[in-house]
């Protein structure tokens, strides 16, 4: 354990080192939004920039609602907008520029179909979601960085540069309450975990939180703990979303108390495994030594994608996560191949893509303190043997005993 964890900062801080060192000698090309003029306004003469925005003697004013509001972030970070607004108070044209978001959540953002919405739309419309600007079903955050950032940039450029009465915004009512409902399941788990390490008669409370897994951080929230999570962090990529930080403080909190505690009790992907593994199929034998190298893969998948996103300061570069595909509800051939050959072998293999595949499992497993209290039994989830190492065991607590 102590040598993965020594591998572990090794790679990382080499890693963070490399990628410092190559934007240095190459940094990073921004976006350059003057190229993409022609695009928001085709038959527009734009001047030099001033200041914040390209003025034009047809009137027309196009700006990067960064440069007018760079403190509104999505999941991930900035969501940049080029807009251009006719002297009328019109958007005449809209270009998203550049985001950090996940691609599997945001891909329709991105679309003709979405961004066509807006145009024609007065500044002093209202720019919410599902009411003027149809939304897109699980960006919630991202739609809603978009929205606010082309309302609240729009409207400072119509007052200040344009000379547009702007009408007050109101503040919408209402409390986002996803956040609250994800920390009072993991609160409901957690102490469920505690409970039933005193006694595991109850353990059908931990049935119970991973079939609320699947419903409520899988399919409601889709926001499952992903690798991405902890990437964005370290790159400083932080959100404005309570959820966000609900979701990551948490996560990690219970690393330090509970080892994989998320992996066993409310990885909602890990749910679904599970819950297939118990289907009244014969198991396939894998002999030990083979299961162990196996076991190994998810930490060399970690090592090289840790180098891949710190490297290239891209955390996309890691979405091979078969959680995200499945709640996204979106991916390429290769992912939802993954996440098909991944559920149908948990038939014949208990949890496969825990044990050998899943970069949470491998970072958890790392960075989980000793408990000689799990022994491992013949009905292990996880199919450890005997005393195993404590990175594979996900606090199921079957086998929990007290000293």
């Amino acid at each position: 354990m102590k040598g993965r964890r020594l591998t572990l900062l090794i790679v990382f801080l080499l890693s963070l080192f490399s990628g410092y060192a190559i934007k240095k000698i190459s940094p990073e090309q921004k976006v350059d939004e003057s190229l993409y003029l022609k695009e928001v306004s085709p038959d527009t003469e734009f001047l030099k920039k001033e200041d914040t925005y390209y003025p034009s003697r047809e009137g027309i004013i196009a700006f990067n609602t960064y440069d007018v509001m760079p403190s509104i972030r999505g999941y991930a970070g900035p969501i940049k907008v080029l807009v251009s607004l006719s002297p009328e108070g019109k958007i005449y044209g809209i270009k998203l520029l550049e985001h950090k978001e996940t691609p599997n959540y945001v891909h329709s953002m991105e679309t003709p179909e979405f961004l066509g919405q807006f145009l024609g739309k007065d500044i002093n419309d209202p720019f919410e979601e599902d009411k003027d600007i149809m939304g897109i079903s699980r960006a919630t955050v991202s739609v809603s960085a978009l929205l606010s950032a082309v309302r609240k940039s729009s409207r400072a450029i119509a007052s200040s540069v344009m000379g547009i009465e702007v009408i007050e915004e109101v503040k919408p009512k209402g409390t986002n309450i996803k956040w609250i409902i994800y920390l009072v399941l993991f609160l409901l788990s957690l102490g469920s975990y505690f409970i039933t390490r005193l006694s595991n008669r109850l353990l059908r409370l931990r049935d119970l939180s991973l079939i609320l897994s699947i419903v409520v951080i899988g399919i409601y929230l889709s926001s499952p703990f992903s690798i991405l999570h902890v990437f964005n962090l370290l790159l400083l990529r932080t959100s404005t979303d309570t959820l966000w930080y609900a979701i990551v403080i948490s996560s990690l909190f219970s690393i330090l108390i509970a080892g994989r505690f998320y992996c066993g009790w409310l990885c909602p992907f890990g749910a679904i495994s599970e819950f297939i593994g118990r289907l009244p199929l014969r198991k396939w034998e894998i002999p030990p030594k083979i299961d162990d190298r196996w076991r190994n893969t998810k930490y060399l998948l970690l090592w090289l994608i840790i180098v891949s996103v710190f490297v290239t300061g891209r955390p996309e570069f890691g979405n091979y996560e078969t959680y995200v595909t499945l709640f996204s509800f979106h991916g390429n051939i290769l992912t939802w191949s993954l996440v098909g050959i991944s559920l149908l072998l948990s038939l014949r293999v208990k949890r496969l893509w825990c044990r050998y595949l899943c970069p949470v499992s491998a970072l958890t497993g790392v960075l989980s303190r000793k408990d000689k209290g799990y022994i491992s039994t013949k009905d292990c989830p996880m199919a450890n043997k005997p005393n195993p190492l404590i990175s594979e065991c996900i606090r199921c607590n079957r086998c929990y005993r007290l000293d």
